[in-house]
């Protein structure tokens, strides 16, 4: 008899052990980790360019297509981090239907227009990549503009245009 007791008290701390290892089973858990290496940005050098064109003459634009000299302006970064190759700007501001940046002044019938130095025509919208140097670690947009009257004749005034750049490092 005692043989048999011991059998049903095996069973049962079996059962036990059993019931209990089922709630002893682990949840399954994840975690997820996101984020990504980027190399910081150049430093930019020139923050705000003005470009002061002086006194301009109505009399020198009484013809459609006159402009004014060139001005020229840098755009320049430095700081570069290793791995960073070139920079894309890309350039934006208020154009009317001629294509150029609105002189945003009080002078009508004047715009004004920018270029590289290789003379490529940079309107709103328009993107331009440098190069950054190998060991300087540095680059320069250099640009010149001017002011255009499309159609001649501009009122007397002033001439002022804001041309917003935005920089990718690539």
């Amino acid at each position: 008899m005692m043989k048999y007791k011991w059998r049903g008290v095996k069973n049962v701390i079996f059962a036990i052990l059993c019931c209990n290892t089922s709630f002893a089973m682990a949840a399954d858990a994840t975690i997820t980790v996101n984020g990504s290496v980027i190399a910081r940005p150049c430093e930019t050098i020139t923050k705000t360019a003005n470009v002061d064109m002086g006194d301009l003459y109505t009399f020198d634009f009484m013809i459609p297509g006159s402009t004014s000299k060139w001005y020229p302006v840098d755009l320049e970064l430095r700081n570069c981090p290793i791995g960073t190759t070139s920079i894309e700007a890309t350039f934006t501001g208020l154009d009317d239907s001629t294509g150029y940046y609105r002189n945003q002044g009080s002078a009508k019938n004047l715009h004004l227009e920018l270029q590289d130095t290789a003379g490529n025509k940079l309107r709103n919208g328009s993107k331009k990549v440098v190069e950054v140097g190998e060991y300087s670690f540095a680059a320069i947009f250099p640009l010149r503009v001017r002011a255009i009257s499309v159609n001649g004749r501009p009122t007397q005034g002033s001439v002022q245009a804001i041309i917003n750049v935005t920089y990718v490092f690539m």
